[in-house]
Order: C-alpha cells, then structure tokens, then sequence
C-alpha cells in the first residue's frame, strides 16, 4: 500500500472512531425540558425526567451514574431523557402552560414546574419521573435510583409499549 492509501485509511478510522464516541455521547446527552412538547409531538414516546439542583451532592452522582451506565446508552432511543433543574429561573411552557420560578426567602426558591412534576408528594432531590407520551404519570421515585432499580426501569420501558 502507498503512503497516500495508507494515510486516507488512517484518516476515514479515525473519523469513524470520532463519530462513534460523539454518537455514544449524545445517546445520554440529556433534552431540555422546554423541548418536550415539541418532541413528543414530532415523535411520541415516553419522558423520563430527573429532577435536581445544581447544590444536590446525590443529584450529581446520580448523573454520572446515568452518563456511564451502557444500559441507558443502549436503550435511550425508547425515551427522551430530561435533567431538569428545580430551582431554574427561566419561564417554562410546559403542555401548553406557563410556569416560573417563585421565590420562598433569599436568594432560594423552586420553579412551579418542579412541584407539578413531583405532585402531592414532599420534594426529594434527585426525583425520577416517568412519563407517558401522553404526559400521565407512569412512575415516580423521590431520591437516588440505584443502578440496578434504573435498568429494572429501563427493562420495564423496553416491555411495555406507553
């Protein structure tokens, strides 16, 4: 082979290789929570939303978790996965709704959207939720999911068609 064939199969590897790990990586790149209604409407699946803080130590480690997990990667086409910030500031249309941020003392406070989500229940973070592509709560977990209860969800999302 001349160094130029060589050279042209080194560069099409590599960039396979490039567009591999960029293809595993977005697999587990999470969807805004402002896409949701668009998305489920080009393409109706099942939402499944973690609900967190930027101070939250669990909710931190329940996101590596996620991002590591082969599992999630391997099944993520079956949903739209959502990390969404329960004290964001920004304004949500959400179902056709608008929801905001309210304050609850200085300089602290939660976005309505969060509390909608979580229902009658008492705030957790990092809170699991589970949506139909029709928005019905299909199942809610308030605290960390260990790895092998999020593959038994994964399992369930994969059996049953929502």
């Amino acid at each position: 082979m001349g160094i130029g064939i060589k050279k042209i199969i080194f560069t099409l590897l590599t960039a396979c290789g490039l567009l591999t790990a960029v293809m595993s990586r977005a697999q587990t790149t999470p969807f805004s929570i402002i896409q949701v209604d668009s998305l489920l409407k080009q393409t109706p699946k099942p939402v499944l939303i973690l609900l967190s803080t930027d101070w939250c130590q669990y909710c931190q480690m329940q996101k590596q978790q996620v991002r590591k997990n082969k599992k999630f990667k391997e099944k993520s086409a079956l949903f739209y996965y959502v990390e969404f910030d329960a004290e964001s500031k920004e304004p949500i249309r959400f179902q056709e709704k608008d929801y905001v941020y309210k304050p609850t003392g200085a300089n602290i406070g939660t976005h309505e959207l969060a509390l909608a989500l979580n229902g009658p229940h008492r705030l957790a973070y990092p809170t699991w939720i589970l949506l139909d592509k029709n928005y019905q709560v299909l199942f809610r977990h308030g605290g960390v999911l260990p790895p092998a209860q999020l593959e038994e969800l994964l399992d369930t999302l994969e059996k049953v068609n929502l």
